[in-house]
């Protein structure tokens, strides 16, 4: 049975270079099914894009990091993709998110660079070739590892009678299984994942 990958790309612009790349992208025998989101941030807040159900079912979001359009925007509505990605993370680890920017950050931040169509090289074929560079071995990592995933869960389901009453395991399948834990984040929950969170990235960073 083939595999497929539900690939969804989150901007307040759409990049039509980098949606004819997504749209086309392909990996062996895999079925990578692609969908869109533009990104509204007039109406739309970091909730309702966490619950959205495109989000929801997705294994692989690219967003961009500049969520909404102007500098005078409110505090509220610039709410970026490296903000989504931490969030998301407590929502659900097994779905991988990747940021995207045209502007220049630090190497830790983990954010990758879209195509400059500034500079006039505004074609598919130079497109394709840079984000064949950039983006396309960080999406097939992704692939390999939500994969790997999934196999280990396929491993703890027919384990399962070994983990009966375990809450633990079961949140897991449900994870994996796109099945939303969103309501059973309260905010002392999301304070105390996120103090986790940058106890590991301060592991990382020294070790």
């Amino acid at each position: 049975m083939r595999q497929q990958i539900k690939l969804i790309y989150v901007d307040d612009k759409l990049d039509t270079l980098l949606v004819e790349y997504l749209y086309s992208f392909r990996k062996d025998d895999i079925i990578i099914s692609y969908n869109e989101i533009e990104f509204d941030s007039r109406t739309q807040d970091f909730e309702s894009l966490l619950t959205d159900s495109r989000v929801l079912e997705s294994d692989i979001i690219i967003i961009d990091s500049k969520l909404f359009e102007n500098e005078l925007a409110c505090s509220g509505a610039k709410f970026t993709g490296e903000e989504f990605k931490l969030l998301q993370k407590l929502f659900n680890p097994f779905i991988k998110v990747v940021v995207i920017t045209q502007n220049t950050y630090p190497n830790e931040y983990g954010i990758l660079n879209k195509f400059a169509t500034s500079r006039g090289n505004e074609t598919q074929d130079i497109a394709n070739e840079f984000y064949d560079k950039i983006l396309k071995p960080v999406i097939e990592q992704c692939i390999k590892e939500i994969l790997e995933c999934r196999r280990i869960g396929e491993v703890l389901e027919h384990n399962k009678d070994a983990y009966q009453g375990s809450t633990i395991v079961q949140k897991a399948q449900n994870l994996l299984g796109k099945i939303s834990i969103y309501s059973e984040l309260t905010d002392e929950k999301v304070d105390e994942l996120i103090k986790l969170i940058n106890e590991e990235f301060l592991e990382e960073t020294d070790g």
